[in-house]
């Protein structure tokens, strides 16, 4: 027989598997893929119970007043004035100046001993309307925590702002004022914002099945052994003449 001729039929009719034959791959392998997606959905509920500590926000919403004295080009200007307030706030509420003098004067009352750059990675920010205020959000393991050190950022702020520009600690752009809205209610009962537990589960199972399924195929594909008449076609490159059944096996196994 030549050789080179049988290679290459190998070659041109390994096409991988149909659907029916994954299926029939998968149920054979039923015992490894369950056992995967049961230690991913462990290790999933491990770490979103057990690992990653809850955290809990709270937001605070900065009004933008502009008070221009002169009436020329009042609207437009107020507006454009407006949105350039809003992206410094966005900013300001991140320095280190105002998360220190926070932290100095307020940290024992909050109840926190941080570095500035902690809480400054916890701060998000988010224009409100057509910029005419700003909503500061602050997370932390305390929701009491969370909701003071929100409104301590808020206040440093808006007095900063207020501060005529010749103040040393001013921080007015222009002709603004800043006031604060929606000051949160101190609530040790809040729901934590994340984790988000469902849907770590859900991803925890989907992650299982998909490395299951992936790792059933490579165990087929590395396999040494003839399961179906087709893999002994593909390997020889002949057609099976005759199967001799397993005794008491209802599949195509060969013996």
């Amino acid at each position: 027989m030549d050789e080179n001729k049988v290679y290459t039929n190998i070659e041109a009719r390994d096409d991988g598997f149909t659907l029916i034959e994954l299926w029939r791959i998968i149920q054979a392998n039923m015992v490894w893929l369950l056992l995967i997606i049961v230690m991913f959905v462990l290790l999933g509920w491990l770490y979103t119970f057990h690992v990653v500590k809850p955290m809990y926000k709270s937001s605070v919403d900065i009004l933008i007043e502009i008070r221009h004295e002169t009436t020329s080009g009042t609207d437009s200007a107020k507006t454009q004035t407006a949105r350039q307030v809003a992206s410094n706030i966005r900013e300001y509420i991140k320095f280190r100046d105002v998360i220190n003098t926070v932290l100095e004067t307020q940290g024992d009352d909050i109840g926190v001993d941080y570095d500035w750059q902690l809480v400054a990675s916890r701060i998000s920010t988010a224009a409100v309307g057509d910029a005419v205020a700003v909503k500061v959000t602050y997370e932390d393991t305390d929701p009491v925590v969370a909701q003071k050190m929100v409104t301590a950022l808020a206040q440093e702020l808006t007095r900063r702002l207020n501060l005529e520009k010749d103040d040393p600690d001013s921080m007015k752009f222009a002709t603004e004022y800043a006031k604060i809205y929606n000051e949160p209610v101190l609530n040790p009962n809040q729901r934590p914002s994340s984790p988000n537990k469902p849907l770590n589960m859900i991803i925890s199972l989907l992650l299982g099945v998909i490395v299951g399924v992936v790792f059933v195929i490579l165990k087929e594909q590395f396999s040494n052994t003839f399961q179906t008449q087709r893999d002994v076609e593909n390997t020889l490159g002949l057609p099976v003449i005759a199967l001799v059944p397993v005794a008491g096996s209802g599949g195509e196994e060969l013996e």
